[in-house]
């Protein structure tokens, strides 16, 4: 009983949170359309402003419910100047908690591509308007096969909704797995390695075509000492023991402003860019799964 309440009362608390800051960032957010380069800017930067108290409460709502005993590695590669794309290995629907826990403050709010097709949703909505976080439109391969210029016109609209992410160092963030790992997934994925799938470089390579001035990556690695995995478990406090560990790599420039649907070199250059860091992070995880006395992560 007392752990279905703290599951009930940590959910209410996230909620009511993310509810003010919808309310506070959309109409600040509405602002950002006055075709003002400045004002564009400084908008942008009030509302990370709240984004950053938002995710500090969240921090605040985990520390009173669940005591979490978080390990950090690395936490000192963390940086706010630096133009990067962030990656997680997916455990859980818990990561982004656990991944905005630490990096709040220390690295500037996450941005993600939002499928177009979600732009109804309140949460959605309220991170292109306040946020603006670009909704992306990616056709599928037969529409495109169809009618090529889809996919002209899609990208340059992505790279008009993040131009002005050149004038102040920006996070992109993304699972280059693609999903969430489990059992069924990693053996479907004939995987080369222990602990995760293999990369997949759509994107990544999508995210260095429209914002070639991207230059860092930093991956994270998470690994959780519990074999639980729901979002009620984590709101339960279930999942409050993890290892965090942090690396960051310049991204070559041969890898940026590539179009990774056409040119198979490119493509084959950042699969290995990518697969020579998923050694190491499996090796992590690996080196975890000994001090956890854990024999899997998924």
């Amino acid at each position: 009983m007392i752990k279905i309440l703290k599951g009930v009362i940590t959910f209410l608390l996230i909620l009511i949170t993310s509810i003010l800051v919808i309310i506070t960032v959309v109409p600040i957010g509405l602002l950002r359309f006055i075709p003002y380069k400045p004002l564009q800017i400084s908008i942008l930067k009030i509302n990370e402003g709240f984004g950053e108290l938002t995710l500090a409460s969240w921090k605040g709502i985990q520390n009173l419910m669940h005591r979490p005993k978080y390990v950090v590695h690395g936490a000192e590669k963390l940086k706010k100047d630096i133009w990067q794309f962030t990656t997680i290995n997916h455990l859980s629907w818990a990561d982004i908690f656990l991944f905005l826990y630490f990096t709040n403050y220390k690295m500037s709010v996450p941005k993600i591509f939002m499928k177009a097709e979600l732009w109804w949703l309140p949460i959605t909505w309220a991170a292109n308007i306040g946020l603006a976080m670009p909704f992306v439109v990616r056709r599928s391969k037969e529409a495109i096969k169809a009618n090529p210029e889809l996919a002209k016109t899609d990208k340059e609209s992505t790279i008009r909704a993040c131009r002005m992410y050149q004038l102040y160092p920006t996070n992109v963030c993304g699972f280059i797995e693609g999903t969430r790992i489990d059992k069924t997934k990693y053996d479907n994925s004939n995987s080369k390695f222990v602990n995760l799938m293999p990369p997949k470089i759509g994107g990544m390579g999508y995210t260095l075509e429209v914002m070639p001035y991207i230059d860092h990556l930093t991956d994270i690695t998470l690994v959780y000492k519990t074999n639980k995995r729901s979002f009620w478990d984590f709101l339960c406090g279930d999942m409050n023991e993890a290892s965090v560990t942090i690396n960051t790599y310049p991204i070559p420039e041969s890898l940026r402003n590539k179009d990774y649907a056409t040119d198979d070199n490119a493509r084959e250059e950042l699969r290995n860019f990518l697969e020579e860091i998923w050694k190491n992070k499996d090796q992590i995880i690996e080196n975890e799964k000994v001090k956890y006395g854990i024999k899997t992560v998924f």
